[in-house]
């Protein structure tokens, strides 16, 4: 009994390993053949189990031999382990089409090179060969999918730069080689595909501050879409702003950047691969937040920030940027500073942003424009509308407008009494208007400011590092010096024109804060006596 079945299972070992190197040879004659001897295929080990009805390969290698693939786009491919369930050992030995449900692979190397010729631009993965078959000589191959875990893709442009992505998901669908074609924004010889990048970490500003995102998906066919989930810009030191800008020499903006998905729509693949731009007709930021801190307490900056407005950042960014639309929805900018004391710390907050962004371009144009118009809320309270326009140049030139709806004064409290000693103890703004413009070096303008029933208290430190009123001072400064009225049917002027030169240590977006706080202190009766109301 036991020689019968140590037989019989000596012929199924056989009739297994014939199998295994007939379907090999299938294989790897059929590449040959359709790649007119160009491509070969080995591999270490192919078995077959027919009653698991699963096939499975090790060492899978497909590599180009003839030397004038250099000239037109080709791949290397090895991968590590790979199985096929759900087979049927007849079909894998006698269709002349090899119709597969899925693969799954495990490890191994994808590399794309591009060649020389650009005629030859990615039109075919191999050509498709229309000479007489002979029979049981395989035609095609057609899998649903391809699940591929833990692969490193290489891809070299036709200016020998790479792209390098390690440990990636990759599913492909409908892969069939009778038919496969890629084009201008799908790389992959799939009728469509789904890549995914787990834990993302990048140094920037020469490792200051490190980028993090957990996952990274492109997905889609002709149409391709990727997502960006959780992203985050964050100092290296740590995640404390105010201990970190306290240890700076000089003052310095430090932030923390957080976005929780980014939507890149249409994405054109092979643009980022080749030229190292990135473009796209949209992208959308969903729920961004921007926290500053700023220690006025350290040293004044001696870096000058000259040139360095929003359109002009963009010129300085690695990757070329041919973005014509930018939605930001729900954003969030807190923006904290102590005071030159070290006694207490200011905050300004614009809550709820939502807008437009764009273009934003970069390698396309010399140097390109930017428009920006954005709501948001002003204390996370204040509707305020703000539009911005960078136009081409060299002198950063801009321009800014922007109105605040009917507001309380003492709203804005959390960034005066801290940084001013001063603070608002009533007042209405029934309407608030700006039209700024200005260069790299100063800004003009006009500020309309309506208000009514403003009155201030004039602090002091206490030893506690509490503040009281100064009861005299702040007599005199509301009776004296302080309007407590700017209505329109009043006698005095309503609008008034500003300018004020910039700090070049300072930033654009200081500049725009200072010009349009010099007119409310003229609407004020603050502001420099010899200036001119509109």
């Amino acid at each position: 009994m036991l020689i019968l079945l140590g037989v019989g299972l000596f012929r199924y070992w056989l009739k297994s390993t014939d199998l295994s190197e007939e379907l090999k040879s299938r294989l790897t004659n059929w590449v040959t053949e359709e790649t007119d001897g160009r491509y070969r295929l080995s591999m270490e080990t192919l078995k077959i189990d027919p009653d698991k009805e699963t096939l499975t390969i090790s060492e899978l290698v497909f590599d180009p031999i003839r030397a004038d693939t250099n000239n037109a786009t080709h791949y290397r491919f090895h991968f590590e382990n790979l199985i096929i369930k759900n087979v049927s050992v007849s079909s894998l030995l006698e269709s002349s089409l090899l119709e597969l449900s899925t693969i799954a692979i495990s490890g191994g190397k994808l590399e794309i090179q591009q060649g020389t010729d650009t005629r030859k631009n990615l039109n075919t993965v191999v050509p498709v060969k229309k000479s007489n078959r002979k029979k049981r000589a395989l035609s095609g191959l057609k899998v649903d999918s391809i699940q591929l875990s833990q692969l490193d893709i290489i891809y070299t442009n036709r200016k020998k730069g790479q792209t390098k992505v390690q440990s990636v998901h990759l599913d492909l669908y409908d892969f069939h080689t009778d038919s496969l074609q890629t084009n201008a924004r799908n790389p992959l010889p799939a009728g469509g595909f789904r890549l995914s990048i787990e834990n993302i970490e990048l140094d920037l500003a020469n490792k200051q501050y490190k980028l993090n995102a957990d996952q990274l998906i492109l997905k889609g066919a002709d149409h391709i879409q990727a997502i960006i989930s959780k992203i985050r810009v964050s100092p290296s030191a740590g995640n404390n702003l105010e201990a970190l800008a306290g240890k700076t020499p000089v003052q310095q903006d430090i932030y923390h950047c957080s976005i929780p998905e980014i939507v890149i729509d249409s994405v054109d693949v092979r643009s980022f691969l080749e030229d190292s731009i990135i473009r796209t007709p949209l992208i959308v930021l969903k729920e961004p937040t921007l926290k500053i801190f700023n220690d006025r307490s350290r040293p004044p900056a001696t870096q000058s920030k000259i040139g360095k407005n929003p359109h002009q950042l963009i010129q300085q960014l690695p990757p070329g940027l041919d973005i014509p639309l930018m939605q930001i929805e729900n954003g969030r900018i807190e923006y904290r500073e102590k005071n030159k004391d070290g006694t207490d710390v200011g905050k300004l907050v614009f809550g709820y942003i939502n807008g437009n962004a764009g273009p934003i371009q970069k390698g396309v144009e010399t140097i390109g424009s930017l428009r920006l118009d954005l709501t948001a809320r002003l204390m996370d309270k204040i509707p305020l509308h703000a539009r911005f326009y960078f136009p081409p140049g060299k002198n950063g030139q801009f321009s800014v407008n922007g109105n605040l709806q009917p507001f309380d004064l003492t709203a804005i409290n959390p960034i005066i009494q801290p940084l001013t000693n001063v603070e608002i103890r009533t007042g209405k703004a029934k309407k608030l208007e700006f039209n700024l413009k200005g260069t790299d070096l100063k800004a003009t303008g006009r500020v309309l400011f309506i208000y009514e029933d403003l009155k201030i208290d004039l602090l002091k430190e206490k030893n506690s590092g509490e503040t009281a009123k100064r009861p005299l001072l702040t007599l005199l400064a509301n009776q004296l010096l302080v309007r407590n009225h700017n209505r329109f049917d009043d006698r005095h002027p309503h609008e008034f024109e500003v300018i004020n030169e910039r700090v070049p240590t300072k930033s654009f977006f200081n500049l725009v804060w200072k010009t349009l706080f010099e007119g409310l202190k003229m609407s004020a009766g603050l502001g420099d006596k010899d200036k001119k109301p509109a």
